[in-house]
């Protein structure tokens, strides 16, 4: 019993990861109809940022903020070009551009980082493990389990409860209208790129102590998130939030009672819940963009 809780444990860590990616890609693709191939390099980054702050002596409570700042200024760069200039383009267009850019930052980081697998040097107070029922589990993912699930509850309250949030709704819907509000829609876009940019970062030095730092990470981390957000439903946080948890839960145990076959277990879930729900586990009625 006790082995099947730590295991569940692992889950909810792994789930947390998908959370925080998903959500950003989520921002993007179904709040902004922007497709950003781009969103797994933030990730990465994020992971290879943490990674050098933990082994620089700085204090190792910044290191997540620091990622979360330097990979949202990289997101509003991007905004500011190549992005911009696609962000009325057909999707088609959009993923040549991002799928491109993406593979410009997969070589600069693997230049600027080198291409070995790298684990960060966690601080004292997140070393060794808690003993739940008679086993030891790391401390350092009850703690990505405990921040990642505020930042998802803070993510979640500021776009579905705040003027901000019901702002960049309305501007996908109808740009021009919220524009003669007096609003600006092309800067409430950028501080939608930019969030979901650190949010990726965020999650990539979150999970850098979990996964460790290697190059293609940033890829297998955009197919995960791209299954997050389809699945969980377009248009829809809380589908996405719903859809992480699935997907970690089933990936993790998987790996545990079938580590052959974990795989096609996985994809066979995800196939089987679009089979039921094609348009995401808690989709909403779809809006015209």
């Amino acid at each position: 019993m006790s082995y099947y809780l730590l295991q569940t444990l692992n889950a909810l860590s792994f789930s947390v990861l998908l959370m925080l990616t998903g959500l950003g890609l989520a921002l993007v693709l179904s709040l902004m109809n922007f497709i950003n191939l781009t969103h797994g390099s933030f990730f990465l980054l994020g992971g290879y940022i943490a990674v050098q702050w933990l082994a620089s002596g700085a204090p190792w409570w910044a290191a997540f903020p620091a990622a979360f700042i330097l990979t949202a200024l990289v997101g509003a760069v991007l905004d500011r070009f190549p992005f911009r200039g696609f962000y009325n383009q057909s999707h088609l267009m959009q993923v040549l551009l991002t799928y491109g850019v993406s593979v410009i930052f997969a070589d600069l980081m693997r230049w600027g980082f080198s291409a070995d697998t790298l684990s960060p040097v966690l601080p004292e107070l997140l070393r060794g493990g808690v003993w739940i029922m008679g086993l030891p589990f790391p401390a350092y993912r009850l703690f990505i389990i405990a921040a990642g699930l505020l930042l998802a509850l803070l993510f979640w309250f500021l776009l579905d409860h705040t003027l901000w949030g019901a702002a960049i709704r309305a501007s996908v819907i109808d740009a021009q209208i919220v524009e003669t509000l007096g609003l600006n829609a092309r800067r409430l876009f950028t501080l939608g790129m930019v969030l979901a940019a650190g949010l990726s970062g965020l999650g990539g030095a979150l999970g850098a102590g979990m996964l460790s730092v290697y190059p293609g990470l940033d890829e297998e981390v955009l197919l995960l998130a791209l299954m997050v957000v389809v699945i969980g439903g377009l248009n829809n946080i809380r589908g996405t939030l719903l859809s992480a948890l699935v997907l970690g839960f089933v990936t993790t145990f998987a790996r545990v009672l079938t580590p052959a076959f974990a795989n096609v277990i996985a994809l066979a879930v995800m196939l089987l819940l679009l089979m039921i729900w094609p348009s995401g586990i808690s989709a909403r009625q779809t809006r015209q963009v």
